[in-house]
């Protein structure tokens, strides 16, 4: 039974840290990248309105469109990867109408407050 719980404990603390280590990693990972989340858990599509008393986005992909809410916990990261530079920290003026953003909401929904927000940079 005690070599079981050991295991156990060892299981847990792997799921544990794999998750932690994707969250301290994520600014650097490119839109659509993120294993396990881009796609599934995550929104990617181009940005239709930025309202900015509101602090809200509307997003759009091939599935339709959703609002995402900007709160002061939200981090928002500038994917530069394509211009082959380091990803960095954003704010909410670099979320622009047409640009493409990847958005990963709080919970399971698709649409309420975002928990990131990748924006991708032109130039």
């Amino acid at each position: 039974m005690r070599k079981y719980t050991g295991l156990f404990a060892i299981v847990l603390f792997l799921i544990g840290s794999q998750a932690y280590a994707q969250k301290a990693t994520e600014r650097f990972i490119p839109i659509g990248e993120s294993p396990g989340l881009s796609g599934k858990h995550t929104v990617i599509g181009t940005v239709d309105e930025v309202n900015k008393q509101t602090q809200t986005i509307t997003v759009s992909d091939s599935s339709g469109s959703f609002t995402a809410k900007i709160t002061d916990e939200t981090r928002i990261w500038l994917d530069r990867s394509h211009l082959k530079l380091t990803n960095k920290m954003g704010a909410f003026t670099d979320i622009q109408m047409g640009r493409l953003i990847e958005v990963k909401s709080v919970g399971e929904e698709r649409e309420g407050i975002a928990e990131w927000i990748k924006v991708r940079m032109n130039q």
